[in-house]
């Protein structure tokens, strides 16, 4: 095993190695290890710096993010030190916090339609564009198209279009980023719950118990998913697959193309309200406090985790982590390898919590206060997600 000791130990003969090899060597140790190495000489300095691309680049990738994901501007040590804050300021819980103002009822739902860009919906019946790069003036411009309440959002992977869905009982397909409305689907018979987007096909769910299917193109319904016995308060896809979650406390797991009920999942004592699918686990909360996380590909329940004291209403998710929202006014952020609370914000909302986002750098919460609050880790850091 190669340490900074036994490196220090026989420093001389390592210093007088190639260069290739030095950082092959430099790579087998830890981030702290590397930086207490730095200090004993000045030729180790120079070697570990931050003038050595390729030893920070893939120590960088190794530790921080997984893969590109964009192109990298800043020096992979920056970089690094950077990640290496936001991941300590996640521990602690550091966060800049700031309020978005401009809804005047509560806001339901929240959507990311680019990297620091979200919509909201509100029981005011408007649609609302901000852009979170603004500090000043984030509010970019404001939509009424529903005759309702809008109570769900779902963006395309691409961000090019999202949908909206209302207590009017239709849905709308807008343009992005411009946010022009283009074209309307009616046919629920109950306020729609939630939508989601499944290739070019738009899935939504509603109070009248149904599940539609429609063609994005031609606003037409393609099929009507029918099974459960209560509204169907959420949906959340992976691939051709969509599940969903009901008042009547189950979730069920539907393949979209033949519309067929693969599984459903019970465990749940109370109506659920929300749910979240994220590859090959299933999260969950509703009016029993509790968070469930389920295999998706068995459908058993893998552990429940406990510390809401009032209905959980919105799941989201990244890397590890699910971040949850609750009728109790509380965000927990929760690690799902160690089924641990990681995090309690409980002062940011002065009533119920109705929907969150979360990335590397944020968590976002709308709740029944009229407000948008932006916990904010990356604060004066440049990340990969800035």
């Amino acid at each position: 095993m190669v340490t900074a000791d036994l490196l220090l130990a026989s420093q001389p003969r390592f210093l007088n190695l190639p260069s290739e090899l030095n950082i092959k060597i430099l790579l087998l140790l830890d981030c702290k290890s590397l930086m207490n190495l730095a200090q004993t000489c000045k030729q180790l300095f120079q070697l570990c710096h931050r003038n050595h691309h390729y030893l920070w680049q893939t120590l960088f990738y190794a530790d921080h993010v997984p893969k590109i994901t964009k192109p990298v501007t800043l020096p992979y040590y920056d970089l690094y030190k950077n990640h290496h804050e936001l991941n300590k300021r996640w521990k602690k819980g550091h966060v800049n916090t700031r309020y978005l103002t401009g809804h005047e009822d509560s806001v339901y739902c929240l959507v990311w339609v680019g990297s620091n860009l979200i919509v909201s919906g509100s029981r005011d019946r408007s649609i609302k564009l901000w852009n979170l790069s603004n500090q000043q003036n984030a509010l970019v411009s404001t939509k009424t198209n529903h005759d309702g309440s809008v109570l769900c959002l779902r963006a395309s992977s691409d961000m090019t279009w999202m949908v909206s869905g209302s207590s009017d009982s239709t849905c709308l397909i807008w343009s992005l980023p411009n946010l022009e409305p283009q074209s309307r689907l009616i046919g629920h018979a109950g306020g729609v719950l939630d939508v989601c987007i499944v290739g070019d096909m738009i899935v939504s769910s509603s109070r009248d118990a149904t599940i539609r299917v429609w063609d994005k193109h031609q606003g037409t319904e393609l099929k009507r998913l029918v099974g459960h016995a209560g509204p169907v308060n959420a949906l959340g896809s992976h691939g051709g697959l969509v599940v969903s979650a009901s008042g009547d406390t189950t979730l069920k797991l539907w393949d979209i193309e033949t519309g067929n009920c693969l599984k459903t999942f019970t465990g749940h004592t109370r109506g659920l309200a929300c749910v979240r699918y994220d590859g090959n686990l299933i999260y969950s909360g509703g009016q029993d406090n509790k968070l469930k996380v389920w295999d998706a590909e068995s459908g058993k329940c893998i552990s429940t985790l406990t510390g809401h004291s009032d209905l959980i209403r919105t799941i989201d998710s990244f890397q590890n982590i699910v971040v949850s929202g609750s009728y109790d006014r509380t965000l927990r952020v929760w690690d799902i390898q160690q089924n641990k609370c990681l995090l309690s914000f409980q002062s940011g909302h002065s009533s119920w919590i109705f929907n969150c986002l979360s990335n590397r750098t944020k968590i976002i919460s709308a709740g029944q206060d009229k407000r948008i609050m932006v916990l904010d880790f990356g604060h004066n850091l440049v990340t990969m997600d800035s």
